[in-house]
């Protein structure tokens, strides 16, 4: 349940006098059993370290499950990670540039974003 919306919903009704004490209620209840906001993890892997890099491949951590995307990049939800940023992601972990120095010692992409939605 997006809770901006709910809002924008209830004070809709307010001003046509239609919000009941059931229409908060039930919202409550929701709230009451979702157990509050939730964290969402992002990955994004990029060819480059600039938040304009082209995504390459993801996955997304939610609700005790690992979502690798669809196979196909072009349905990927994020074409950079600008794009994230735009749609609310928060970036935790920028890529750890020692990764890229030296490419005959490292064994991954050197360019992972991690970034999280509270939900």
């Amino acid at each position: 349940m997006d809770l901006k919306k709910q809002i924008a919903e209830w004070v809709d009704k307010l001003r046509t006098g239609t919000l009941t004490e059931s229409d908060l209620q039930e919202t409550l209840d929701r709230l009451n059993r979702s157990g509050g906001p939730r964290q969402k993890l992002l990955y994004l892997q990029a060819h480059k370290s600039g938040v304009d890099a082209d995504v390459i491949g993801m996955s997304i951590v939610a609700d005790g499950e690992i979502d690798e995307g669809p196979d196909d990049p072009d349905e990927w939800p994020y074409k950079t990670v600008l794009d994230a940023i735009d749609d609310g992601w928060r970036i935790i972990k920028f890529p750890d540039m020692t990764l890229m120095m030296q490419d005959e010692d490292t064994y991954g992409l050197g360019c992972d974003f991690v970034l999280e939605k509270w939900e």
